[in-house]
């Protein structure tokens, strides 16, 4: 019985790809987008909470996912961590296969020049959701704007590698794959792509 368990935790691990980690933070050397799966039987249900830090991004990117996830798509959820709350970017909850699912938008650093998302220091967070139950999924700022399409079908694909579900799989089928695969960034990175003004390179294009 030990065996079959191994044997078929392995073909698990096998049948992801690369870029799905089971808890594991991610390395210097990894690209977006990222998945962090863990034991997703049993989440833990969020509460509601007003999230007052929305961007334009997230705008934008919340009108596709309201289109291939109808009535799936939370913004305004968080789980509670002591006195304070962890809000996702994006809740995606799929109650059919009780999937709760934490998509994250990273940009390189913040409208004053902070860096942020750096490589290491979303660690905690991910473990946090993960622990509870919840998958979490990570975008550049840069795919979801100019590849909407394509990350939302690497939503539906990476579920469908979960769940056995034909709508997860037609959506992942119909829409275009990824092309754009942004390298993780360090603090010295984010403040040389805050000097160049990046972000405006794409976000001008919302405009």
């Amino acid at each position: 019985m030990l065996i079959a368990i191994i044997v078929g935790l392995l073909l698990v691990a096998l049948f992801f790809s690369k870029n799905i980690s089971e808890k594991k933070p991610s390395s210097a050397s990894r690209s977006y987008p990222l998945v962090y799966v863990g034991n997703f039987s049993n989440p833990q249900l969020p509460e509601e909470a007003k999230n007052e830090n929305k961007g334009k991004s997230e705008a934008y990117f919340q009108k596709y996912l309201q289109k291939y996830f109808p009535k799936q798509i939370y913004t305004d959820v968080a789980l509670r961590i002591g006195e304070n709350f962890y809000f996702p970017d994006f809740a995606l909850i799929n109650r059919k296969h009780n999937l709760f699912v934490d998509i994250e938008i990273d940009e390189p650093y913040g409208f004053r020049g902070k860096s942020i998302h750096t490589i290491g220091s979303d660690e905690p967070r991910n473990a946090f959701f993960v622990e509870k139950g919840w998958i979490v999924i990570r975008f550049a700022e840069e795919q979801v704007i100019r590849e909407p399409l394509q990350c939302c079908g690497f939503i539906a694909q990476t579920l469908a590698k979960l769940v056995k579900d034909e709508n997860l799989n037609e959506i992942a089928k119909n829409l275009p794959h990824l092309t754009l695969f942004p390298k993780m960034w360090n603090s010295r990175e984010a403040q040389k792509m805050f000097e160049n003004r990046y972000r405006d390179t794409y976000l001008n294009e919302l405009n």
